[in-house]
């Protein structure tokens, strides 16, 4: 994957992965980093601190970017149909 292109200062940034909207930096008060990513079918935003997380654990085990992303969207699905059915009680 090519270096993304992180955008600063976008007022509504939020991260698909981590939920994450305010800066994390104590000494910055603005929106977090983000880039934009193709998950599959759609375009998504991801925070630069996911976006390294990725990016490195791709690298360390020799996987392709896109992969892990795909990963971490297919444990996310899952854990969001896992909360659902907890709180329908079946």
């Amino acid at each position: 994957m090519r270096n993304p292109d992180f955008i600063y200062n976008k007022i509504d940034a939020v991260c698909h992965f981590c939920n994450r909207t305010e800066n994390p930096h104590p000494d910055f008060d603005e929106p977090i980093v983000i880039t934009k990513l193709k998950i599959k079918t759609y375009d998504t935003e991801i925070c630069i601190n996911c976006w390294h997380e990725l990016d490195i654990l791709a690298k360390n085990s020799n996987r392709y970017f896109d992969d892990v992303v795909n990963e971490k969207e297919g444990i996310l699905r899952i854990l969001d149909k896992s909360i659902l059915l907890n709180k329908l009680d079946f």
